[in-house]
């Protein structure tokens, strides 16, 4: 079995395309759909290639034929060759309940679907982060988690930054031809761009800074985003907030406000931090370790704000010195961190640290 492969030339595609015929087929092969998630695509060929192209016989993309293909992107994987059939694997698996729509070479569409094997529930918004109904002028991410994963390639169509006027801002987040979904598409992150952010760069000056201080603003999720299974499409949701002064300095741990948990029980050690921190970051780049180096495992939580982070042991505390372990790339949410600022100015000196620690004793009962 030989497969042939090389990296295709198209700026759409993350994945290796095939080397196929630049001498147009008499008519299109036959599409061999997949009937599980983790199966691929087959497309037989009418009959053998000659020549090479760098154009693959055929791509995949996510939704409808009826939605397809013009500005959309193909979604990514890998092409293999044998003898007439061409086999696409996809980078991830595909959905349950999701359309798909194969567009070949010659244009010809076609829709295939992986029937769900239970019953799918309808898709919510459960959350927008930064929450708490005031963030820094200068935010660099926003998170939106759904109760269920998503139909990938329409925050563009459904998302929308809407000002105290009305006004929709359509130039205010990155839109990547690949969305940054977590791995079970129940987390989008939309980056805001960061030519809107940074002072004295052209875009800022142009079009102005995406937030200004003192303004009301919603991030709006429309109404009909379809989830990746089953025929339900998510309610409206608005996250409203306020804009507070941009954060242009490092934080600082001498800012931060401990409350200590008590030995022998599983009562939260507890830190204020002095502005709002990243919330997907802060689950994992704060960490605790006993006398022994040994981490210790628990329950994080962090309040809508992100300005009040808890950690409850699985275990009860015992005596002795623990430490809170911090990772010096934990960023606020305007993306500064221990060792440099987002928007530094030239010249500014990185420091040059990995973690930070911050020892602590748990108190006696009564203490």
């Amino acid at each position: 079995m030989a497969f042939l492969t090389r990296p295709s030339l198209a700026a759409t595609w993350v994945c290796c395309a095939l080397s196929m015929a630049t001498q147009s087929l008499a008519q299109d092969g036959q599409i061999e759909p997949p009937n599980t998630p983790d199966s691929s695509v087959d497309y037989t060929l009418s009959e053998r290639p000659t020549g090479l192209s760098d154009d693959p016989e055929f791509q995949v993309f996510v939704g409808p034929s009826g939605q397809c293909c013009t500005n959309k992107s193909p979604i990514s994987g890998n092409y293999s060759f044998e003898e007439l059939k061409v086999t696409f694997t996809p980078a991830f698996e595909f959905l349950e309940g999701q359309t798909y729509t194969v567009q070949t070479r010659h244009g010809a569409l076609s829709e295939f679907k992986i029937t769900p094997k239970v019953a799918q529930p309808r898709p919510e918004v459960l959350a927008i982060y930064p929450g708490g109904g005031q963030i820094p002028e200068n935010t660099l991410r926003f998170y939106i988690e759904f109760s269920t994963p998503m139909m990938p390639h329409r925050a563009e169509d459904f998302i929308a930054l809407v000002d105290d006027t009305g006004a929709v801002d359509d130039a205010a987040f990155m839109m990547f031809k690949q969305e940054i979904w977590n791995e079970d598409r129940t987390r989008l992150t939309l980056l805001m761009d960061p030519g809107r952010i940074k002072r004295g760069v052209a875009q800022n000056m142009t079009l102005g800074p995406a937030l200004e201080e003192t303004r009301r603003y919603a991030l709006v999720v429309r109404a009909g985003w379809p989830g990746a299974t089953g025929p339900h499409v998510a309610s409206r949701y608005e996250n409203c907030f306020v804009v507070s002064p941009a954060l242009r300095a490092r934080p600082s741990l001498n800012d931060w406000d401990l409350s200590l948990p008590t030995i022998g029980t599983r009562s939260r050690l507890a830190i204020a931090f002095d502005r709002p921190f990243d919330a997907v970051q802060t689950s994992h780049n704060i960490r605790i370790i006993n006398a022994k180096g040994q981490g210790v495992t628990g329950d994080i939580t962090l309040d809508a704000s992100q300005t009040y982070w808890t950690f409850a042991p699985d275990k009860p505390w015992t005596s002795g010195t623990f430490e809170i372990v911090i990772d010096a790339h934990l960023e606020d949410v305007a993306g500064n961190n221990f060792r440099d600022t987002l928007d530094h100015p030239v010249g500014a000196v990185t420091r040059e640290v990995d973690q930070l620690w911050i020892p602590f004793q748990p108190m006696k009962s009564g203490g």
